[in-house]
C-alpha cells in the first residue's frame, strides 16, 4: 500500500471516530452523563489499532531463489 493511500485511509478512521464518539458522547448526555465512559475508550483504543494496522511495516520476502537439492 502506498503512503498516499495509508495517508488517506489514517484521515478516514480519525473521521470515522470523531463521529461516532461524537454519537456516544450525544446519547450518554441526553441521559444525564458528561464523559462517555468505558464505551469511549473501547473506541479510542479500537481507532489506535486501526491506525497501527495501517501503518505496519511490510515484511520483505525475499525466499524466491532456488534451492539446489540432489
Amino acid at each position: 500500500m502506498s503512503n498516499t493511500s495509508k495517508i488517506l485511509v489514517t484521515i478516514g478512521i480519525i473521521i470515522g471516530f470523531i463521529f461516532f464518539f461524537g454519537l456516544l458522547t450525544a446519547s450518554r448526555s441526553s441521559s444525564g452523563n458528561k464523559t462517555p465512559g468505558i464505551f469511549g475508550i473501547i473506541l479510542l483504543v479500537g481507532m489506535i489499532a486501526g491506525i497501527k494496522a495501517v501503518w505496519k511495516k511490510e515484511k520483505d520476502n525475499d525466499d524466491n531463489h532456488q534451492l539446489d537439492k540432489k
